[in-house]
């Protein structure tokens, strides 16, 4: 595993984060294309396309939800073990 720097780790899961945002935003709300009919009977039809690959657009999801989750743990662990300096 890489070191990095506290500073770059909380940089990291604040990306992670927004990224995490914007995937579930793209599968939940814009993964698909709608299109609507209207008839000359006032019939409307409504077909929605997958614009993206559902499954690997969730495991994408997935692991940067994943990858959020050891940051944090790694964050927590050391900073439990930094001490602070020139405090009594």
């Amino acid at each position: 595993m890489a070191q990095i720097t506290i500073n770059e780790g909380l940089a990291w899961l604040k990306t992670l984060k927004k990224r995490h945002e914007e995937l579930l935003a793209l599968r939940n709300d814009n993964a698909h294309r709608e299109r609507r009919f209207y008839g000359a009977s006032a019939d409307k039809e409504i077909v929605k396309e997958p614009v993206y690959d559902v499954k690997v657009l969730d495991r994408l999801v997935t692991r940067v939800a994943r990858e959020i989750r050891l940051l944090e743990q790694a964050l927590k662990s050391t900073n439990a073990r930094t001490t602070i300096d020139c405090f009594t």
